[in-house]
């Protein structure tokens, strides 16, 4: 009867309360949870994208895919800077200061993503093929912009909060409701069911995701030597500057169903629709990776060894489950699809999505570092740079060829941005050598 005494005693220690807090919101913990979010996402990904293919015909799959092309773009992209800012501020701002910048920036991802929302709802209007009104198309776009600029959202704001290891049971349960609801929103003839599933479960899943905030608020204070403030100045620098290089970065991966559909037909359209949940399954493993970077590495003893374990490790998991998906996983779920789609065609848009999928990896941790030291003028500069060389070879290569162009253009934007990564981290480390210890410097925000 003694043993459990003693276990509550040494719980209650304040060496071990510390213990637990360090092991609970370590970098291995958090790339963990999200590495494995990511992998548990792709997989319900593709499991969703095999249910409505095999249940609503190519050109309607097409249309709703641009339709949630340009959702997901617009919301992602108007969370992403608000997003990382989380990531990046409230690991090192003090608990009561923590309730002010959350509001602040929800405030922030909410005009945004209307803002955006609107933006793609014109532009979804006048070039997608729909039955229903402009203004209807407008306004559906406009609203489903600013559910997944919350959904994308909540992922890094539990990241900050050190409760990441809630992620993958709580994208699970959303994923499966989204599923399930595919066939009892066709049995009740709901129009546009791919939108409505993907919708109605990213809604149910950010209220959970609310309750799970609240209560992670004030339980972790950071130490004394890490703690900084952060005002609304520097959250709304960081946001401006980060949205910006996100648009330019992502942008072209996830509006390309909408630019395939609307340059080379809903068909082709459907067919990159139906390989990118595939593909992002590489892509997630590396933004895991790196939001658990962003968030650990202002506090960090040796930031260089960090940073170069992190790389190395996510561009050796890419190319390993790359392999797998397009030896093992590819021909399996090809036989699912039907068909209605030509499976050479979906195989080679599948392996060049992987391409640069693989070849993003350096800039993405380059990114994370930028991230987390707030540098975010450098990331936008190259952002910039490299889409006036790559978008340009996007829109010919997918008026051209359509998917299997669309992929191409993508996996050619791919490696100059991540020629740009690696070349920005070897400099980095030239500068800053492994022996050098202590967190890095952090960019005055002006």
């Amino acid at each position: 009867m003694s043993t459990p005494l003693r276990q509550r005693r040494s719980l209650g220690h304040p060496n071990a309360r510390r213990l637990r807090a360090i092991m609970s919101g370590s970098i291995a913990v958090d790339s963990a949870a999200l590495i494995t979010t990511s992998v548990l996402t792709a997989v319900t990904g593709i499991a969703f994208w095999t249910v409505v293919a095999r249940l609503i015909p190519p050109h309607e799959l097409g249309v709703q895919t641009a339709l949630l092309s340009l959702m997901t773009m617009a919301g992602t992209v108007a969370a992403s800077g608000a997003g990382n800012a989380m990531t990046a501020m409230i690991p090192s701002t003090p608990a009561p200061s923590r309730g002010r910048l959350l509001r602040q920036a929800t405030v922030v991802v909410l005009i945004g993503a209307a803002l955006a929302g609107t933006v793609s709802g014109a532009l979804g209007a006048v070039t997608i093929d729909q039955r229903e009104s402009s203004v209807a198309v407008l306004a559906a776009v406009a609203l489903g912009s600013i559910i997944m600029a919350f959904f994308a959202f909540k992922d890094t704001v539990l990241t900050a909060l050190s409760v990441a290891r809630h992620l993958p049971l709580l994208n699970m349960a959303g994923a499966i409701v989204k599923i399930g609801l595919v066939p009892l929103l066709l049995l009740c003839t709901v129009p546009d069911t791919a939108v409505a599933a993907t919708l109605a479960a990213a809604i149910l899943t950010c209220a959970a995701a609310a309750f799970l905030i609240r209560r992670a608020m004030d339980r972790e204070v950071p130490d004394d030597d890490f703690v900084r403030d952060h005002d609304r100045r520097q959250l709304i620098g960081f946001t401006l500057r980060d949205v910006t290089a996100s648009l330019i970065s992502m942008g072209p991966l996830l509006g390309a169903p909408f630019l395939v559909t609307w340059l080379a037909g809903p068909v082709q359209g459907a067919m990159l629709a139906l390989m990118l949940p595939i593909s992002q399954g590489l892509d997630y493993v590396s933004i895991g990776a790196a939001t658990a970077l962003t968030k650990h590495l202002p506090t960090a003893t040796d930031p260089a060894a960090t940073i170069t374990r992190i790389w190395w490790l996510t561009q050796a998991a890419v190319l390993v489950v790359g392999t797998v998906l397009l030896v093992a996983v590819a021909p399996v779920l090809f036989g699912f699809f039907g068909q209605d789609y030509d499976h050479a065609t979906l195989w080679v848009t599948l392996a060049l999505l992987c391409v640069g999928s693989a070849a993003r990896v350096g800039f993405v941790t380059w990114a994370a570092v930028l991230r987390a030291t707030l540098a975010t003028r450098t990331l936008l500069i190259a952002n910039l740079t490299m889409s006036a060389l790559s978008l340009p070879i996007l829109m010919v290569l997918t008026a051209r060829w359509g998917a299997i162009g669309a992929a191409g253009g993508l996996a050619i934007g791919s490696a100059l941005l991540g020629a740009v990564g690696c070349w920005g981290l070897w400099i980095r480390r030239r500068a800053q050598p492994a022996s050098a210890a202590g967190a890095p410097d952090v960019e005055v925000i002006r």
